[in-house]
């Protein structure tokens, strides 16, 4: 993410400076257009024409492509929490099978790591040492139980049900680590270059058009920049995780909480 120009950047000075762009390529466009509109017959003009369709077509179909690929990744972030969440509740469910003493010390653990994932749910990605801070507890608790299930492991006893805890306890790291994993996919770079580029594009040639018909339908121009660009907007926000308006619900893990409380009352 570092190497990359604009996953950093605020999402409003991205679409407000798109959003001026393109006002100043439509008029650069559309003096051109009005200093060319004796010049080109009506066969040029149709073909102008011709091409501002093709160009707007090419906007449709990155659009659809692009908001299509954001959107994926907001679900499969939505659909990790859920599934971490029931990695938690099947991790705490095994443990009341356990011993005790071990049990105990289990559901103790439990609810330290859950605190730990909920926090780290709640910190912008832009704040990588915050992050970093709190997943060195999440490891250091994850080792905790590891450590837990490996000491049942090893009583013969009750090798059957330390073994599902700890099949268990191995799914809840994975979907952990799947999940930390999804936070870092993003729409590339490259493709959301080549969409505001034809944005762009798109503007010049309305522009343009507009000055070889010698007069700019200023409010309709404005209003399709606007939509554009709240496209692009909400393109961004669902692909910034945990920095925009659109967040990934986190009910699941909350949830999750009750539940555990609910095992350990009635271990």
């Amino acid at each position: 993410m570092s190497q990359e120009l604009m996953y950093d950047k605020n999402s409003l000075i991205i679409i407000i400076t798109l959003f001026i762009l393109m006002l100043i390529i439509n008029q650069i466009a559309y003096t051109l257009g009005r200093r060319n509109k004796d010049v080109e017959n009506a066969e040029m003009k149709t073909q102008s024409t011709a091409i501002q369709t093709g160009i707007i077509g090419l906007l449709a179909l990155l659009l659809g492509f692009t908001f299509n690929m954001s959107l994926h990744r907001y679900d499969a972030r939505s659909s990790a929490v859920i599934e971490e969440a029931g990695a938690i509740n099947r991790v705490a469910m095994q443990a009341k099978l356990l011993p005790i003493e071990i049990r105990e010390a289990v559901f103790s653990e439990l609810e330290v790591y859950l605190t730990l994932r909920i926090s780290l749910s709640q910190v912008d990605l832009s704040n990588p040492e915050q992050r970093s801070n709190i997943n060195k507890k999440v490891n250091k608790s994850q080792a905790n139980l590891i450590e837990l299930a490996q000491k049942e492991l090893v009583n013969p006893k009750s090798l059957l049900i330390a073994n599902g805890f700890y099949q268990s306890l191995s799914s809840m790291i994975q979907i952990e680590n799947k999940r930390t994993a999804m936070l870092r996919l993003h729409v590339p770079e490259p493709v959301l270059f080549l969409l505001f580029g034809v944005f762009v594009t798109v503007g010049g040639m309305l522009g343009y058009n507009s000055g070889l018909g010698k007069k700019r339908p200023a409010f309709p121009t404005i209003l399709l920049f606007t939509l554009i660009v709240l496209v692009v907007f909400i393109i961004i926000d669902l692909d910034r995780p945990k920095r925009g308006i659109i967040q990934v619900n986190q009910d699941s893990l909350h949830d999750a909480t009750v539940t555990l409380q609910d095992y350990k009352a009635g271990s």
